[in-house]
């Protein structure tokens, strides 16, 4: 004879409950435990519920997600301890047998995983932690998976047949002179703008016929975030209408630089990333050449870059960008004729006062390090360097990790601690760049990124460099541990 099982739980009601638009930050990171045995093992039946096809249009404010029914003769009494969805631990209550989450917390879970408001289903897996109390006294975890779905709210805006483009702090706000979104797929917008502001750089996108009437309608024709002053990204678009936040506020890109915006009108979600532009020094390290490339400075993040050595005279350099290399009129340098320790860049030729940039003394070894968003450059004297290699060289799997194969870099002579190669690899690969053909002394990554043709440098640590096949400039400071692997694009 089988007996009815003791159907335990608990009522999750913690601060995950008290945001009033359900906080979707919380969830940015997906949890983890260790699963128990599958709860079928003990006769305990997990089914979906009467409302798991979740429809945020008509959701009640508690939808029941799951079911569980228990019978066996071994078990006692089985306590719920935990519901999961798609990996992410929610807030549930759980009685008589039914589990039941909240609407707008699954929403925001949903939009937090996804990047997606549209209205369409998404797929959900459902994973129930449990503790059977067997009639001997032994406690057991279980688990058990079901499937549910949720459409997010369909009161969302149509794509505008004018586009979109932003107003921000970049160009002063100004209507008349808006940044234009370019369409790049079909409901994909993406704009390139440069900020100036080392801290926060506010913005805010804006419908395409918006800009048609003689009166510009701020707030009718704007889309934002949720929460104002939000840099985020990737982040959430939110309208004036919007179901779920009621209305929009400002975002904020954080920090000086240039970068690409995008707006996904199909998912209804933006982003921005750095736009991470090549530059190459120009000036004496390299001769003054229009075509040697051989000096490009280290990319440092957050349009940052820096080169290390020992210069020549007190004007050394001017600036390239990979797009206008060999373009005099296109170059960067400093006000003409200064010897200052900082200052801003100048862009264009010697004619409109754009002079070579160089130390303050004629010669000597500095850091000089240049800020493309707020368009200025420092020099840091440093010490002269005690450590000499007799080369620098990449080693990997090109090559078997072998001491034979590997890529000879050449140290400079003009720009002495820094070196280079030009080098083809046949295959995907992973690598390091190492001094003396020793492993005493060697350089890598963090593993926060592929090689790529955008990315040609990622934090310095102690990984393999993670490398495509293709031809490549090798670049590295043996001074700063710096190190760049760009992409030959003819």
């Amino acid at each position: 004879m089988k007996k009815h099982i003791l159907l335990g739980g608990m009522l999750l009601c913690t601060a995950a409950f008290t945001s009033c638009n359900e906080d979707f930050k919380d969830w940015a990171e997906p949890q983890s435990n260790p699963q128990g045995t599958n709860a079928v093992t003990y006769g305990i039946t997990v089914v979906p519920g009467s409302q798991a096809n979740v429809v945020m249009d008509n959701a009640s404010e508690m939808v029941e997600i799951a079911t569980v029914s228990a019978e066996q003769e071994e078990i006692a009494s089985v306590a719920l301890k935990s519901v999961k969805i798609n990996g992410e631990e929610l807030p549930y209550t759980f009685e008589k047998g039914s589990i039941m989450v909240k609407a707008a917390q699954l929403d925001s879970l949903v939009e937090a995983t996804t990047f997606d408001r549209s209205a369409t289903p998404h797929a959900l897996t459902v994973a129930t932690e449990w503790s059977a109390v067997l009639t001997s006294g032994e406690a057991v975890p279980v688990s058990a998976e079901t499937a549910a779905a949720l459409t997010p709210y369909s009161n969302t805006p149509e794509i505008d047949p004018k586009g979109y483009a932003m107003l921000g702090q970049w160009q002063g706000w100004n209507s008349n002179d808006p940044t234009w979104m370019t369409e790049v797929e079909p409901g994909v917008y993406q704009a390139t703008v440069i900020t100036s502001d080392e801290g926060d750089n506010w913005y805010k996108f804006y419908k395409g016929s918006g800009f048609d009437g003689g009166d510009f309608g701020w707030d009718a024709v704007a889309l934002g975030c949720a929460e104002n002053g939000d840099s985020s990204s990737p982040n959430l678009l939110v309208w004036g209408d919007d179901p779920r936040f009621g209305g929009f506020q400002t975002p904020v890109i954080s920090g000086a630089g240039e970068w690409v915006v995008t707006l996904d009108m199909n998912k209804f979600y933006f982003s921005y990333e750095p736009k991470e532009t090549k530059y190459y020094i120009v000036g004496n390290p390299q001769g003054w050449s229009t075509e040697d490339k051989t000096c490009l400075f280290y990319a440092l993040g957050g349009n940052k870059f820096t080169y290390t050595t020992k210069w020549t005279n007190q004007w050394d350099l001017k600036i390239w960008a990979q797009d206008h290399f060999g373009d005099w009129n296109a170059a960067y340098g400093g006000e003409n004729g200064s010897t200052a320790a900082s200052g801003n860049l100048v862009f264009g030729g010697d004619a409109d006062g754009c002079g070579a940039i160089g130390p303050n003394e004629a010669g000597g070894w500095y850091t000089f390090t240049f800020n493309m968003g707020s368009k200025t450059y420092e020099w840091t004297a440093i010490d002269e360097p005690t450590t000499e290699y007799a080369a620098v060289s990449v080693i990997g799997g090109f090559n078997g990790w072998a001491d034979e194969g590997e890529i000879e870099l050449t140290q400079l002579e003009k720009a002495p601690h820094n070196w280079y190669a030009r080098a083809t690899i046949d295959e995907d690969t992973e690598l390091k760049f190492r001094a003396n053909h020793s492993w005493d002394v060697n350089w890598g990554s963090d593993k926060s990124a592929a090689i790529s043709e955008d990315k040609y440098y990622v934090t310095p640590g102690g990984d393999n460099i993670i490398v495509p096949a293709g031809t490549y400039d090798f670049y590295l400071n043996d001074i700063t541990g710096l190190w760049s692997v760009a992409l030959v694009v003819e």
